[in-house]
């Protein structure tokens, strides 16, 4: 049973490293959005259609950085909780 939680814990890890990377190359290509004043589109009868991304490329930015705080924040919390801790000091004889 121990072994699980251990190998649980281990995986939560992983994937919260996972999660802070992913955020962070979404979060280059939102700040690459950001540069962009306009996208066009060419519609099949010929018409074009202008869109501006920035404000879409502000909520994803947001969401994003708001986003990389809380998996942050939970992966010191983890890393900083007193079992943790306790596991990697050294004993004394």
């Amino acid at each position: 049973m121990y072994r699980i939680i251990l190998i649980e814990k281990e995986i939560t890890y992983v994937f919260i490293v996972l999660l802070i990377f992913f955020n962070l190359v979404s979060l280059y290509f939102i700040v690459d959005l950001l540069s962009y004043d306009e996208i066009i589109g060419y519609l099949a009868n010929g018409e074009q259609k202008n869109c501006n991304p920035r404000n879409l490329a502000f909520l994803f930015f947001g969401t994003t950085i708001s986003d990389l705080l809380f998996v942050s924040v939970t992966l010191m919390a983890r890393l900083l909780s007193k079992d943790t801790i306790k596991r990697f000091e050294p004993k004394e004889n």
